[in-house]
């Protein structure tokens, strides 16, 4: 009997150690491919950080998925509590769901499914996309809230159905797409374990929970083909990762090829744009000395001979007695006089218009200058009985001779000729905080004060002449130049008018002088 006893207790503790040995080994298996999955996750979590590619995170978010099934598995199996083990075995859907959409997407990205390329496939993955991506959300919110359990079995079962769919989904992509691109034919190859595994997992996991069928071998295969398949995408991905490298580089250089191309390209065309340049530069040198030159020989061909016309009228008229030829006389002095005045004013006007004229400022003595234009308009100014007065107050100016002389001949040329019989016109310079101020003054006819808007249009120019108190007549050049000499010479020129009587003109300069002169007494 104590043999008996003792036999039986032995069988039975031979057959409580085979299944002790047998649990060992299955959770040992499980415990060593969760930790596989796990450090591949890692591994393409690191790279995706790295390399900021979006089908290293899918692929990390597909393998993060698995790892976290297979924890879940280890829990369910382990010695835990009922309530742990329920939790355990309600959340596989969700990291089922995580593994699939990781796999979604990986495809997705891998196979460039993109919306203007393959508009229907990429549809059908973005509703997939959103399903996956919900159905979690309600079996949860099932559990907790409704917990109706024909509801949870069908988002189970629809979970099912939504792994294994997108398994041939996949597949289904890799075959339609198997020569697109060079790298989507090993795709497909090494796609084959995990959809194996894939089919083999949901299999024993129908047979298991609506058959209670021993699913130990079939998880263990499953593993084992993941396992393979993980190894087989990770390689892929590093030679996708070089093929893309090998692309960009090539890419590069030939843009690099074209660049320079270009750069070639446009730099002779600047080479001959420069030549052309360059012979139109020395056209345009010699036209400028041959303007030059004509100008010259315009100022000494044309006024001067006007001067000595004007000179041999003068000595007739003073050589006739009073009669009918003398007044006859007189008129032609006026006229040439007139068109002399007029010949000056336009080549002083044209001769600014020359390129290249550059200023001489000097100390000018003004005393000198204005002493010098009252002489020269003394018989103009004799002829209508006007007196031209000086009103010096300051001597020194630094300032463009020449210019100055050409600006003043204007304007007191003007005064006269807008001044009536026995009236004066009043040259004056003085000093007024840090500006010279040169004033031309008569009280004649007066002006419109928008002389200066007229100037700005010279085609309108003729339109606003007037004639002088005795018939005198003028270009309409003269303010114009006078205002482009004063800034030129870095000053303004001032306007003041009343009708019938009279007009000032003032030219307001820097005061360049280290002190200010006395005036001149």
């Amino acid at each position: 009997m104590t043999k008996g006893i003792s036999e039986s207790y032995l069988v039975a503790l031979k057959i409580h150690s085979l299944n002790m040995d047998n649990i060992d080994f299955k959770y040992l298996t499980t415990i060593v491919f969760t930790s596989i999955f796990g450090v591949f996750g890692i591994y393409h979590l690191l790279s995706f950080l790295v390399l900021r590619h979006k089908i290293t995170l899918y692929y990390f978010v597909l393998i993060f998925g698995l790892t976290l099934h297979w924890i879940l598995y280890l829990i369910s199996r382990g010695p835990f509590s009922e309530s742990v083990i329920l939790i355990a075995d309600k959340a596989t859907l969700t990291t089922a769901m995580i593994s699939t959409f990781g796999l979604l997407m990986f495809t997705k990205s891998y196979l460039n499914i993109y919306q203007n390329s393959y508009k229907t496939l990429a549809t059908i993955y973005k509703v997939f996309a959103v399903i996956i991506a919900c159905l979690p959300g309600l079996h949860i919110l099932n559990n907790i809230i409704t917990k109706i359990e024909w509801l949870n079995s069908s988002f189970v079962m629809l979970a099912a159905i939504l792994a294994l769919s997108t398994t041939l989904l996949s597949l289904y992509s890799g075959i339609r797409l198997y020569n697109t691109k060079k790298f989507n034919k090993y795709y497909l190859y090494s796609y084959t374990p995990y959809l194996l595994g894939s089919i083999l997992y949901i299999a024993s996991w129908f047979s298991q929970k609506y058959y209670n069928v021993d699913t130990d071998l079939a998880i263990l295969s499953t593993s084992i083909l993941v396992t393979f398949q993980l190894i087989l995408f990770s390689l892929l991905i590093s030679y996708k990762y070089k093929s893309i490298e090998d692309y960009t580089i090539k890419m590069q250089v030939e843009a690099n090829d074209r660049l320079t191309t270009e750069v070639e390209k446009q730099t002779k065309h600047l080479q001959i744009a420069k030549q052309d340049l360059e012979y139109k530069n020395k056209e345009l040198e010699k036209v400028n000395k041959l303007k030059n030159k004509l100008f010259s020989l315009l100022t000494h061909d044309v006024r001067g001979p006007l001067n000595n016309v004007g000179t041999i009228v003068q000595m007739i008229e003073s050589q006739l007695e009073e009669s009918e030829l003398k007044e006859i006389t007189r008129k032609l002095k006026n006229e040439v006089t007139e068109r002399i005045s007029m010949v000056n004013v336009l080549l002083d006007w044209s001769y600014k218009q020359l390129e290249g004229v550059t200023l001489d400022q000097q100390m000018c003595d003004l005393e000198t200058v204005l002493t010098a234009i009252k002489r020269e308009f003394k018989r103009a100014a004799d002829e209508k009985s006007i007196t031209i007065e000086l009103n010096i107050s300051c001597r020194d100016l630094l300032i463009d001779e020449n210019m100055l002389k050409v600006m003043l001949r204007n304007l007191l040329s003007n005064a006269i000729k807008f001044s009536k019989k026995g009236q004066k016109v009043i040259l004056s310079s003085q000093i007024i905080s840090d500006r010279v101020k040169i004033s031309v003054k008569d009280f004649g006819l007066g002006m419109n004060t928008d002389w200066h808007d007229a100037s700005k249009n010279n085609n309108n120019h003729s339109a606003r002449v007037r004639e002088g108190t005795s018939g005198e007549k003028g270009t309409g050049f003269g303010l114009m130049i006078t205002k482009d000499f004063v800034e030129m010479n870095g000053g303004e020129i001032i306007c003041k008018s009343e009708i019938n009587k009279g007009t000032e003109f003032i030219l307001s300069f820097k005061n360049s002088a280290n002190e200010q002169v006395k005036p001149h007494i």
